[in-house]
């Protein structure tokens, strides 16, 4: 279905690949890729430390100390997080297969491929860390089906155009935070494995 040429994707340019993942996820509306949550958690700290909040807060609020001082230390972290550059940059889950799968087949996105949504591997519960269906389940679960109707759209409309009509979107606020589920997707997902620091 989805060849290069009929995606038109010789229009996307080379600084804006990184807007889009090969799973349909567009980047390009992300907090973690645009960073202004970290700009927000930078001031709101640099306000409620400032106020001493974590002496006056248990009096005004009735919110213990330790809980506003974890609030603090939680927005001290957020505003050092490092900024997602996209998955073409060398963002997102390092190792995932997605991503992988689209790069072997040298696809931008799965709207290239004939078999999307992913099909391509078996389903395995042994190592879902390394299974392209399971993750493209998982980010479809996680993100509302929305990455799945981008990549349909891609193929109605072709990389050019769906870049545009996307980047609108965001001059007009839209966020993916706007699309993703409230479910514990990814804690479910991967209930007694490792957490991270």
């Amino acid at each position: 279905m989805g060849n290069a040429e009929s995606l038109h994707r010789e229009e996307v340019r080379d600084d804006e690949k990184p807007l889009i993942a090969p799973c349909g996820i567009y980047c390009g509306a992300c907090d973690i890729f645009l960073g202004r949550s970290r700009e927000l958690a930078r001031e709101l700290h640099r306000i409620m430390d400032g106020f001493n909040f974590a002496d006056v807060g248990p009096f005004f609020m009735g919110i213990e100390r330790q809980e506003i001082q974890a609030f603090l230390d939680m927005l001290e972290k957020w505003a050092q997080a490092d900024r997602c550059p996209g998955c073409w940059s060398s963002g997102g889950n390092p190792v995932c297969p997605v991503r992988t799968c689209a790069e072997n087949q040298g696809f931008l996105t799965c709207a290239e491929c004939d078999r999307m949504p992913c099909h391509a591997g078996k389903r395995t519960d042994a190592d879902p860390g390394q299974d392209t269906q399971f993750w493209l389940e998982l980010i479809t679960k996680r993100y509302a089906r929305w990455n799945i109707g981008n990549l349909e759209r891609v193929r109605e409309v072709g990389y050019r155009r769906f870049i545009d009509e996307m980047q609108e979107r965001v001059r007009a606020g839209f966020l993916t935070s706007d699309v993703i589920s409230d479910e514990p997707v990814i804690t479910e997902a991967f209930k007694g494995a490792p957490q991270g620091d």
